[in-house]
């Protein structure tokens, strides 16, 4: 009966949002009681959860962030402290846990890798001694911890609540209590899940080819760099902002910025970039880089909001964690389950399993060949017939992919017992073939051929799977790919230095396709380094330029690039500390039954910024939209606001400052982590008289720098 009046109340709970405190038995304190030291982030990616969320720690800033939870029990007595949070592969597996009440202290660990022991979420650490004169504490740290550490909620239980729990608690269905597994239907509820195949393991295979890592002044020579060219490299700051920029995607922070420029060592360059590339900053910003290559075309299904949260943790992860791109890649085109369950199951679940559009994107994405041109006829301008295109396809012709109702982590794939592809207007079924390469028969396992079409895509030996990813980080860095577009290296596109390219590329295999050995090298070459060069006015001049063996004016400079939506976001959080505010939840009317998650100011700035990095330059235009957000959106405008008591980052600085001038310093760090000029400094300070309002007149400032063109610009 327990169990069963529980289940009718979490049914519901669930159904709507996280499940409320009071649905569950004990003392339940949700994380929005708790005391949060340093920035957390919100989600909603995986269920069960209490409230309207969970937070993570982002995998940043470890020993510098906490949550603390205060509370007083009724009686004293011995109690079981359970922790609320949601398991996958990217969580912490050892979170630090004190609890202190009256002259007792107690500690514990907690694997979040692990799937919580009870069907709601939470799981036992231990048992403590609690006072009932005064105040007890939970505090949950990030000390120790390397992935990412998750805070929901805790939860005080008596020995007696503890075993009802237990039993109430463990016979909630999974489908309704948790993401695992999400295998039936609400019209199949009573019929046994069937068991997923297991996703084949990743062994890298030998390559045939040669291929040796290069040195920056090495590859600086490919791009026609040598000791003797006419070369300025940029100064120090403009260096620092820049490579902050590209490798963890935001400006520099007052106190980096500060750090930097007091280093006077010679070495300062080179130890800033190993910083920066073992921050967990640099998995964020390049996984976020990836998911938007690979997630902006992909169209949403009906009555369901993809949600690319999960998948950029797992993509940030995996850069972290220093796994292989080819690794990465195998696991995405050979995934089985749940989205949530396992992100890596993102690109093919996303795309529900449709043989055509997978083929189509997993060429332009990994291999930087367009062959969708194909799917309904021949190549109307290159030597690609049709075959070509549903060839590719047929390797998902057993791929199942089930969606769920406006929750796209419960998307699953599974794999069918039969079926094949076939080409439209052909007469017999298309066999699996690689592009430019081998079939396999008909009538092979899903699985078994999505493993051997991974395993050929991977491979060092194709000659476009590390061509196309060094020429994103080329394009990226450099602001001019070898290939531009930067997605399509296929038939009939013309390269710039196509020796250059090759060399990158195989460095990356070289390197076992470590994402950080490429951006090591390009970061320390000449060519990088230098002054940034202006846009070509075509691209016929860029190309006339290198064929007549004028290198430098391709690839000479990082040209300025326009800042993505999470770069954008990112910087405001370095310059102003903007906040992440979730937006509230619509309600179902009769004439929106699924209404759209709430957006988040990291939404909005992405939906206002945000653009394809596959795109060429020129298709990426600053819009009215971009420029009336910077100047009016009320996150924005709350962060410039001077008045005492508002306690934004300016209100602050002007309560500690008594100089206009150094205030001027700051501001102009924060935001664009650079100096003043002479110029500059006398404009502001003239305003600043002029206004005879200090407050006013420094928030007109501030506001000023954010809606410059040069804070949402990389140079």
């Amino acid at each position: 009966m327990i169990a069963a009046a529980l289940l009718s109340l979490l049914t519901a709970e669930l159904s709507a949002q996280g499940l409320a405190p009071s649905a569950l038995s004990g003392i339940v304190i949700d994380d929005t009681q708790a005391e949060l030291v340093g920035e957390w982030q919100s989600s909603t990616s995986l269920k069960p959860y209490l409230g309207e969320s969970y937070i993570h720690d982002m995998a940043t800033g470890k020993g510098e962030k906490s949550v603390k939870f205060s509370f007083r029990v009724e009686r004293p007595g011995e109690y079981h402290l359970l922790i609320s949070y949601s398991a996958t592969g990217n969580r912490a597996a050892k979170v630090p846990i004190t609890v202190v009440s009256g002259d007792q202290r107690g500690t514990a660990f907690l694997d979040q890798k692990k799937r919580p022991e009870l069907a709601t979420g939470f799981s036992p650490v231990g048992a403590f001694v609690l006072a009932a004169d005064s105040d007890t504490t939970v505090l949950i740290e990030t000390t120790g911890t390397t992935d990412h550490v998750i805070v929901d909620g805790i939860r005080l239980l008596t020995d007696s609540e503890l075993s009802t729990a237990r039993t109430a608690e463990k016979s909630i269905p999974k489908g309704i209590a948790t993401v695992k597994p999400a295998t039936l239907s609400k019209t199949d509820e009573k019929k046994e899940p069937v068991p997923h195949p297991v996703a084949p393991d990743f062994v890298r295979r030998p390559v045939t080819g040669k291929y040796a890592q290069l040195t920056p002044r090495e590859f600086d020579r490919l791009l026609g760099v040598t000791e003797s060219s006419d070369v300025k490299s940029v100064d120090d700051v403009l260096f620092f902002r820049r490579v902050c920029l590209d490798l963890v995607g935001r400006q520099p922070t007052l106190d980096e910025y500060r750090a930097f420029v007091k280093d006077t060592s010679s070495d300062r360059r080179q130890r800033v970039v190993e910083q920066l590339l073992s921050s967990s900053e640099f998995g964020k910003n390049w996984g976020n880089y990836w998911s938007d290559v690979i997630g902006m075309r992909q169209p949403e299904p009906q009555l369901t909001f993809l949600n690319y949260e999960p998948f950029r943790e797992w993509l940030a992860d995996q850069f972290n964690k220093g796994t292989g791109w080819d690794e990465s890649v195998f696991r995405m085109v050979t995934a089985i389950g749940t989205v949530g369950d396992g992100p890596q199951a993102t690109f093919v679940g996303f795309h529900q399993g449709e043989g055509n559009r997978i083929a189509g994107e997993m060429s332009r994405v990994f291999l930087g060949v367009r062959i969708a041109c194909a799917e309904c006829h021949d190549h109307p301008f290159v030597e690609m017939p049709q075959e070509t295109f549903h060839g590719m396809a047929a390797f998902f012709a057993r791929v199942s992919v089930k969606l769920e109702q406006n929750n796209s982590n419960l998307i699953s794939i599974s794999s069918a017992e039969k079926g094949e592809h076939k080409m439209p207007g052909a007469k017999e079924m298309t066999k699996p073939t690689v592009y430019r390469g081998q079939s396999l028969e008909l009538g092979l396992a899903d699985l078994a051929r999505r493993e051997q079409l991974a395993y050929w895509l991977v491979n060092g030996d194709n000659p476009f799977f590390a061509r196309a990813f060094v020429n994103h980080i080329q394009a990226r860095l450099m602001g001019r790919g070898f290939f531009d577009p930067v997605d399509d290296l296929g038939d009939g596109a013309k390269p710039l230095l196509a020796d250059a390219h090759d060399s990158l590329a195989g460095h990356f295999i070289a390197s076992d396709f470590d994402a950080r050995s490429v951006f090591r090298l390009l970061v320390h070459t000449r060519a990088y380094q230098a002054v940034e060069r202006a846009h070509p006015k075509s691209p016929s001049e860029e190309s006339d330029a290198v064929t007549n063996g004028s290198q430098l004016a391709a690839f000479t400079g990082a040209r300025p690039k326009k800042l993505r939506g999470d770069e954008v976001f990112d910087s405001l959080v370095t310059a102003v500390s903007i906040p992440d505010v979730k937006g509230k939840q619509e309600k179902k009317t009769e004439a929106v039954r699924f209404p759209p998650p709430p957006k988040s100011t990291r939404d909005l700035v992405n939906q206002a910024f945000g653009y394809d990095p596959a795109f060429r330059d020129s298709l990426i235009n600053r819009t009215m939209d971009q420029a009336m957000f910077l100047i009016n959106n009320d996150q924005v405008l709350k962060q410039v606001d001077a008045t005492q008591g508002s306690e934004t980052v300016l209100a602050r600085l002007l309560q500690d400052e008594a100089d206009n001038g150094d205030v001027i310093d700051v501001l102009y760090a924060r935001v664009l982590a650079r100096e003043p000029t002479g110029s500059e400094r006398a404009i502001v300070l003239k305003h600043i008289e002029s206004l005879n309002a200090r407050e006013r007149a420094f928030e007109d400032v501030l506001w000023s720098l954010l809606n410059s063109a040069e804070f949402t610009t990389r140079r």
